[in-house]
């Protein structure tokens, strides 16, 4: 290039000072041009290579965070499901990392589990700015926002399968849905009356009007109808995983996320109808039980994506609609786990991505 030599003629100073100053001119405008492009944007920034990166097995998902609009400044408050307990604690750090300026603070609330039922109404009356759903909106809770003025909406983000978890040493092939209702009826009461031992059936159930899980166990199982007198009551997940790891008989429902990994009890494949096959919610062949923790068995995923697996559901953010700042974080966070980023960690959370 002449541009060098063109500058050395006009200017007493030596060709090689020359260049130097008139990079360090250009670099200086550059910096400054970048700082304030950053001090007044609030559009999404490149996130770094680890949280881009798929499995070995996996393709990397289309429609990464750069393609994100503005995320919101300011703190914010959110809550509800505690099956999504774990996409808290693996999104979370991964948003202070690359948005630094969308705080978010998970609201627990008192004397009490989080639930999908409990992070709506904490919705409703103020207390969040958005929640998160193991199940769909009902109808009066729609009417109950317009009532207050504003709109909700709910937005899918993952489908989660739903395991039904029994004793380890439990000898049965599966269950079929009629089978599964008619026990958590009390209809069946000894597992001989479906293909296992003779041994009294012991249910267990998060209570419905709390539990996202147990909500959409009764619609779907169940048709609405209420639980058998002889299903037991619990307020929590962790601690009735140890009840049905020591009673032989017990029966329990939860997420596959939670359920598939643990090497106390086992899942049990689960077909349509009678006559179908069984589709377990565990990638076959399972991993033998004298192995776990090192090895732990994975999530079906293929069954789960593709409808095969007899229950799953998915999952929901649940935000206002409108141009507040809660509705514009309600959809910032939603749109974060929609990424292709988010889409992955939502699978390392043990749940279906949905794109």
């Amino acid at each position: 290039s002449d541009f060098p030599k063109v500058l050395a003629e006009q200017n007493p100073m030596n060709d090689r000072y020359q260049t130097i100053l008139t990079v360090s001119v250009v670099l200086g405008i550059l910096m400054i041009l970048y700082g304030v492009s950053n001090m007044f944007t609030r559009t999404s920034i490149r996130p770094r290579a680890d949280y881009t990166s798929a499995s070995a097995n996996e393709a990397p998902l289309s429609g990464g965070m750069e393609t994100l609009a503005s995320v919101p400044e300011g703190r914010y408050t959110y809550g509800g499901s505690a099956t999504m307990v774990q996409v808290r604690q693996i999104v979370e750090p991964m948003i202070d990392d690359i948005f630094p300026q969308f705080r978010l603070s998970y609201v627990q609330p008192l004397n009490t589990s989080p639930s999908s039922t409990l992070g709506i109404n904490m919705l409703l009356e103020g207390e969040l700015s958005f929640s998160d759903s193991s199940r769909a909106l009902k109808p009066y809770e729609y009417e109950a926002a317009e009532t207050l003025g504003f709109e909700l909406q709910q937005i899918p983000v993952a489908v989660d399968g739903i395991a039904v978890v029994v004793h380890s040493d439990l000898l049965i092939d599966g269950l079929n849905l009629d089978q599964l209702s008619d026990i958590f009826l009390g209809n069946i009461t000894n597992w001989s009356e479906v293909g296992g031992p003779d041994l009294e059936i012991r249910p267990f159930s998060m209570l419905p009007s709390k539990s996202g899980t147990a909500n959409f166990f009764i619609q779907r199982i169940l048709n609405g109808n209420d639980l058998g007198e002889r299903v037991e009551i619990v307020n929590e997940t962790t601690p009735i995983l140890r009840q049905v790891a020591s009673n032989p008989g017990s029966i329990y429902y939860v997420s596959a996320s939670l359920a598939v990994p643990q090497c106390s009890v086992k899942t049990l494949p689960l077909a349509t109808a009678a006559g179908r096959p069984f589709i377990p919610p565990y990638q076959v062949p399972p991993v033998e039980p004298e192995k776990c923790p090192e090895q732990r068995n994975q999530i079906n995923k293929d069954a789960v994506r593709n409808g095969t697996y007899p229950l799953t559901r998915r999952l929901f953010v649940v935000a206002k609609k409108g141009d507040s700042a809660d509705a514009l974080a309600g959809q910032a966070y939603s749109d974060i786990l929609l990424s292709a980023e988010g889409q992955l960690l939502l699978e390392q959370a043990g749940f279906v991505n949905i794109r």
